[in-house]
């Protein structure tokens, strides 16, 4: 437990579920009568919609020109194999290089399969250190005498900052993924029992494996704290008189 001017954030409980999704359970305080819930809903909003993470957002295949396209090699459309690259959940093993990612950074990952069998995401050639939480995630199955090549570009995407991804060439196809780490979230409200006056949030949060729910609620706190610091900073700005 941190515990700073009778404020405190303590980590209750962490563990990998079954699936490998990551779960933290949180208490957050003190609070007066009404504050609790005011700050769970933003923090629960904020987890949901505003965590960045490393998302494919162009792919580049071999003899394909646009998304209703057919592979020869290839059981599925392209369509279908898009939106299997969609669901691949990446991370980071160096947590210096997000740092660098928000610049706008680009990298690039590569499919070069010789048939017969099953695409994979342990058959993508990441970037070291970008990796897949899910290795067995399913992309598409080639014939036993075709190849699939592709080049996938990753960045480290905000979902407040996405932008349009406009082709660079006509071979290029824009996935348009929004990342979405933070799977769930609940909260509940409860009473402090030495000060009947005050509150506490017990927050829980699973992830999708790709970020830590510590990390997501350290990062969510310091982005609210600082856009509500510059509204104040605006107000101290107003002429008031």
């Amino acid at each position: 437990m941190v515990v700073n001017n009778n404020k405190f954030v303590s980590s209750i409980e962490s563990r990998v579920q079954s699936n490998n999704e990551l779960y933290g359970r949180f208490h957050l305080g003190c609070f007066g009568i009404g504050q609790a819930l005011t700050i769970a809903n933003a923090l629960r909003r904020t987890l949901l919609s505003d965590i960045p993470a490393f998302i494919i957002t162009k792919v580049e295949i071999d003899d394909v020109r646009h998304e209703f396209d057919s592979i020869g090699a290839i059981q599925e459309n392209v369509l279908d194999v898009l939106l299997n690259l969609k669901k691949l959940t990446l991370t980071s093993t160096d947590s210096n290089l997000i740092d660098s990612c928000l610049n706008g950074s680009q990298y690039n990952a590569y499919i070069n399969f010789l048939g017969p069998g099953i695409i994979t995401a342990n058959d993508i050639h990441f970037p070291n250190p970008i990796v897949p939480i899910y290795k067995d995630t399913y992309i598409a199955t080639c014939s036993n005498t075709g190849t699939f090549n592709a080049k996938l570009t990753i960045e480290y995407v905000d979902p407040y900052a996405v932008s349009k991804n406009e082709k660079q060439n006509n071979k290029e196809l824009s996935l348009n993924t929004v990342p979405k780490p933070v799977k769930q979230v609940n909260y509940t409200i409860q009473k402090l029992s030495n000060f009947p006056d005050q509150e506490y949030i017990s927050l829980e949060i699973w992830t999708d494996g790709s970020i830590e729910p510590d990390m997501a609620l350290k990062y969510v706190l310091e982005k609210l704290t600082k856009l509500f610091f510059n509204f104040a900073n605006l107000a101290n700005d107003m002429d008031l008189a």
